[in-house]
Order: structure tokens, then sequence, then C-alpha cells
């Protein structure tokens, strides 16, 4: 087997899939202790930054056990194995605490060229947001919201495809998902809204990331916690540097 990108993700997964005392020694520990698991949980999900300090004993506990380490004086997961693990497993906390499986559970999101109907994912997804989740969930959804999309998604591809987190820091707060599903590869972006300024330049910087890729469409996946925005459920198509970009508010 060559060692080309598709033959890495296929490699990644089988691993990934094994339950070794590694891995289970990792989730023991996050599990028993919170503070550590809450922590991992910001990291992973790009939402903070954190300096590195071993005077602090979270995360003095997250380097005793290879959970943590040290970059450019931050602190950031172990290694890419560890990250995607414990995404994977923190998705699947979520999808099992709620009422995820009846909504991406028997709906055809194939297209007609056996690909991915991303849009129509999204839009499920939104449907979920809307009738299960309301304003005094809020903090929750500021919290989870990122992964609760994750977790949606991991059972309509499972089997069929992958999808890993690309690191994109900037003060949107982005997340960038990339999955492959057979040949085709899909690019969507979550982000929090900050305001006009910071979207246009988001969209902006997806364009640079698809151009990267080498990919000419992008999903862009977008919180707005204001109050009243009216946003919420709303989708639209925007054409932008030659790239067209379905763009969704939950």
């Amino acid at each position: 087997m060559s060692w080309e990108e598709g033959n890495l993700e296929i490699a990644l997964n089988i691993l990934l899939k094994e339950k070794n005392t590694n891995f289970d020694s990792v989730i023991k520990n996050l599990e028993n202790n919170p503070e550590l698991y809450e922590l991992a949980l910001k990291i992973i999900m790009n939402e903070m930054e954190f300096s590195f300090n071993l005077h602090n004993p979270v995360i003095q506990d997250g380097k005793l056990y290879g959970i943590l380490k040290e970059k450019q004086g931050k602190t950031v997961i172990h290694n890419r194995v560890y990250e995607q693990l414990l995404y994977n497993y923190m998705a699947s906390k979520l999808e099992t605490s709620g009422k995820i499986g009846i909504y991406n559970v028997g709906t055809n999101y194939i297209d007609e060229q056996g690909g991915l109907n991303i849009e129509a994912v999204i839009r499920k997804f939104q449907l979920f947001m809307k009738e299960q989740y309301s304003s005094k969930d809020t903090s929750f959804i500021e919290r989870n919201g990122r992964l609760l999309f994750l977790a949606f998604l991991k059972p309509i591809i499972n089997n069929k495809g992958f999808d890993f987190k690309e690191v994109e820091i900037s003060e949107e707060k982005r997340l960038d998902i990339v999955i492959t599903f057979g040949s085709m590869k899909y690019i969507v972006e979550l982000k929090v809204w900050q305001g006009e300024k910071y979207h246009q330049k988001g969209i902006e910087q997806l364009c640079g990331y698809l151009d990267r890729q080498n990919e000419a469409r992008g999903y862009l996946l977008i919180y707005d916690f204001r109050k009243k925005s009216g946003q919420a459920g709303r989708s639209r198509t925007i054409h932008s540097r030659g790239k067209t970009i379905f763009v969704a508010w939950v």
C-alpha cells in the first residue's frame, strides 16, 4: 500500500477503532478528571488558547497522563491521533445523550452521483436545533453547538466516509471540518457570528482554504447567539473568488 492521503485516512480510522490500553487510559483519565475533560474539550473544539503552565494542576495532570504538551508556549493535545480519538469520543457521548438519531437516521443524504448531500445534512441539522433547543439553552449551545453538529454528522458518514478537523486560528473562532466520502471531499466551516466585518473576512479565509484544498465549493455553518437576530434557520448560496459557498445559520 502506498502512503497516499486517502490511505493515511484509512489507516488512521482503523487505528482509532481499536480498543487498546493506551486509548482506554487516555479516556479514563479524562473521565476521572472533569476539569481536564473541560480543558481538552475547549482545546479540541478550538474555542480558546491556554498558556502552558505546569503550576496549574489541571495542565500538570494533563502532561502527566500524556494527554497535553507544550507547543510554542501554548497548551495543546499531545498528538493528532489523541486529538481525533477524543474528538470522536466526545461527539459520540453527545450523540447518545440526546435525540439526534430521530433526525439523522432514515433520511437519504446521498446525491445522484453517490456523494454526500451536505446541504441536506445542514438543513436537517437546522431543523434539529430549532425543534430541540430554545433561547433557554443558549449557554449549552455556546459550549456544545459545534460538537453537536459533529455528533449529528458522524452516524451519517459512518463506515462510508471520514471526517477530521483542520485547525484554523482566527478572531472568528473558526473550525474547519474536512469530510471525505468515497472519492469526494467536502469542506465545512463552523464559526460563531462576530459581526459583518468578520463574516466577510471569514468568507475570504474560507475561499483561500478551498484554494489550498483544490475545491470549488464550501459550506459555512454559523452559530448566531444574538437575541432576536432572526437569522436562525436561514440559508443562502453566495459566490466569491470563483467559489460557491452554502451559508446557513442556527
